[in-house]
């Protein structure tokens, strides 16, 4: 019966020393964190950069939401929000300011 419960003891502090020395020693990355939140030009600065460089046809770059960059014109405005923006003669793309980062003048 002792024995059975110097081996329980055994095993259990076995168990915490190893599971103490992981987590002390290596990041596994197991946490659940909260997304990093995207720095975002305020939406009304958005708004106000598109209309103009679509009024006075500006060659822009937009950084989208993921990091991703476009070069181009604004060639149509669908609604307050929403734009269709000119990449090339061949590629177009329907923007939502919503999901933009930022609007810069080239």
């Amino acid at each position: 019966m002792q024995a059975r419960q110097l081996h329980n003891r055994f095993t259990t502090n076995l168990i915490n020393n190893t599971t103490s020395f992981i987590n002390n020693n290596f990041d596994f990355n197991l946490k659940n964190e909260t997304k990093t939140q995207f720095k975002q030009m305020p939406l009304m600065q958005l708004q106000i950069f598109a209309e103009q460089s679509f009024q006075r046809n500006y060659s822009v770059v937009i950084t989208m939401l993921n990091d991703n960059q476009l070069h181009g014109k604004f060639i149509s405005q669908v609604n307050q929000n929403k734009y269709v923006f000119k990449v090339n003669n061949s590629l177009f793309s329907i923007v939502t300011l919503g999901n933009l980062k930022s609007i810069n003048l080239v």
